[in-house]
């Protein structure tokens, strides 16, 4: 679902903002990373900042490090990229905040931040993605709702208080801008109500329309006789199930 979506708003930054650099904060082992590269487009620059196995400066962060990404390291980053990509990223072995040093202020079209979950550290994520960010650009979270990662859900709604307006949500990320929300809500609802095969529930919060994307409902049971073959929209895409694989 995810991959979709981000596929879906990679494009339409594209076309929407006449382009613009990308950048990752926290790229465990480069998935959501080799989607991002894909459309990379010439004139344009994908920064990635991780600590990778760098040890972090505050207990709580080495702790988090220690019991949920023992195994990331900048080489499995890199090998795996490559799989996809013959160049790397500008890839910044730093603490995630620190991405400001290193990509540009104010040319940025996407966003994803999947660092630290501590709450401290996430909002410092949020104003590196603030400076980055071209206006109206999209910036997506992960683990917003993740019952382990409490700060993050903090982080993100209080900074709704700031300019941040979500326009989509899923099981697993949350999708906003600092700028006007309602183009990339309508791209996210003329997707949804095309041939996709996830569906919407529009939703108001604080006074403003949210779609969650969701799972379809399950359908009967039925025999292996009944059983209907895939129809063309339910396949997965080449370059998604070139993904899914790895």
């Amino acid at each position: 679902m995810d991959m979709e979506l981000f596929r879906l708003l990679l494009d339409a930054t594209e076309e929407r903002l006449g382009g613009g650099d990308l950048a990752e904060l926290g790229v465990y082992l480069g998935k959501s990373a080799a989607l991002m590269g894909f459309t990379l487009q010439p004139g344009e620059t994908f920064t990635v900042v991780d600590l990778f196995s760098d040890p972090a400066s505050l207990q709580d962060n080495r702790s988090e490090n220690e019991e949920q990404y023992a195994e990331l390291s900048r080489e499995a980053f890199e090998r795996y990229y490559r799989t996809f990509h013959k160049e790397l990223p500008v890839v910044v072995q730093a603490p995630s905040q620190t991405i400001v040093d290193h990509a540009a202020h104010g040319t940025h079209r996407f966003v994803h931040i999947d660092a630290s979950h501590l709450y401290e550290h996430v909002v410092g994520d949020i104003a590196a993605a603030r400076t980055l960010l071209a206006p109206d650009g999209v910036v997506v979270f992960d683990d917003y709702r993740t019952v382990h990662a409490p700060g993050v859900a903090a982080a993100i709604w209080r900074e709704t208080t700031n300019g941040l307006t979500p326009f989509a949500v899923t099981p697993n990320k949350l999708y906003a801008t600092f700028g006007d929300a309602d183009p990339w809500l309508q791209v996210v609802k003329d997707w949804l109500e095309g041939p996709a095969y996830w569906r919407m529930e529009l939703q108001q919060v604080a006074g403003r329309e949210l779609a969650r994307v969701r799972r379809p409902a399950p359908k009967p049971q039925s025999s292996p006789e009944q059983a209907a073959p895939a129809t063309e929209h339910t396949r997965t895409p080449g370059w998604l199930a070139r993904l899914t694989r790895r």
